[in-house]
């Protein structure tokens, strides 16, 4: 089950087409590389590219983790979609795990 809980949303532009709880750029483009700057999270699918959309930028959010996620790890952008635990040295950090979770399996974030 996919969810959210919201405390700050903001409106995209769409540069690329997106599915709910993709992880968006400041470019308002589907993030698709390790450890990239995040905006916030899709709150809806996105299917034309230019058609103003909701990106939740502080609060809850269920997206797919890549890789073992602990609770409480600081994570970063997964180039494969979802979430991965961060590194030793992340340049990007934009959330926290909520929940504990094995590679594939949704894991609860607290973005920003």
């Amino acid at each position: 089950m996919q969810y959210f809980t919201d405390v700050l949303t903001l409106t995209a532009i769409p540069t690329t087409t997106w599915e709910a709880l993709d992880l968006v750029g400041f470019d308002d483009a589907k993030v698709t590389a390790d450890d990239a700057p995040v905006k916030g999270v899709a709150k809806h699918p996105c299917t034309v590219i230019g058609d103003p959309t909701a990106v939740m930028v502080v609060g809850v959010a269920r997206v797919r983790a890549r890789g073992v996620v602990t609770k409480g790890a600081k994570l970063i952008s997964a180039a494969a979609g979802g979430v991965k635990v961060a590194g030793a040295t992340p340049a990007n950090v934009f959330a926290t795990a909520l929940t504990a979770a094995a590679d594939g399996e949704f894991v609860d974030i607290l973005v920003r």
